[in-house]
């Protein structure tokens, strides 16, 4: 049992007890999708830490992308971001039991939100994170954001790069049904430590240049064939 801030308070956080029967039943939901509907598979895990908090950066092109990658995810629970109109519109307690942290879109810089995901850093969970901040409508990565360069910068947790592939095809932006014909795949890249990113403290814009490096180790990954 833990004790640390979240949600504007203080609570006490057990891991098993934090995969609540809500959690259960989306992860059976989407590891069916996943694994059935689309065939997919998962290479690179050795690369994810075995203990400690760490952040996970992935690529987003589909409404897919967080679920099925926090889900798939062997280090569990992982939190991740949801935009916070999505919890006024009475599924927030649901989102919730998602691990999901709501964060205001329209804040330049979400104080709040800032200090709950460094709390859970701190208290050695992992997260989920998209550098690009929203989903590219293209397929092709876009640049970074400079937001994952400040939870780099302050928590100084290693980050674990992942992309995923297929999910473009299957439900691209802008569409409302699942195309069954592409496979889908995760694949883990190789963790970047802070000193991995010392060179970014020397440039003009140090949070941009450390959000662009691990774009950078996004975009190399390389689908397996």
């Amino acid at each position: 049992m833990l004790l640390f801030y979240i949600n504007g308070s203080y609570i006490k956080y057990d891991m098993k007890a934090n995969l609540s029967f809500s959690y259960r039943c989306v992860s059976l939901f989407f590891k069916f999708i996943f694994k059935i509907l689309y065939r997919g598979k998962i290479y690179g895990e050795d690369n994810i830490p075995a203990n400690g908090a760490f952040i996970l950066a992935s690529n987003h092109v589909s409404y897919l992308d967080p679920p099925i990658i926090a889900i798939h995810c062997r280090r569990q629970p992982i939190f991740s971001f949801a935009r916070s109109t999505l919890f006024k519109r009475g599924i927030g307690w649901f989102f919730r039991q998602l691990n999901m942290i709501a964060v205001d879109r329209e804040k330049g810089n979400d104080v709040q939100s800032i200090k709950r995901i460094l709390n859970i850093l701190s208290a050695g969970y992992p997260i989920l994170m998209f550098p690009e901040g929203t989903r590219s409508v293209t397929g092709i990565p876009q640049r970074a954001k400079k937001g994952i360069g400040l939870f780099v910068e302050r928590s100084s947790v290693p980050v674990v790069p992942v992309r995923i592939f297929g999910t473009f095809k299957a439900l691209p932006k802008g569409k409302r049904f699942l195309n069954l014909k592409p496979r889908l795949s995760i694949v883990y890249g190789k963790t970047l430590y802070p000193s991995d990113f010392v060179a970014c403290h020397s440039e003009k814009d140090p949070l941009q240049a450390i959000s662009d490096r691990v774009m950078q180790a996004i975009c190399q990954i390389q689908p397996k064939k």
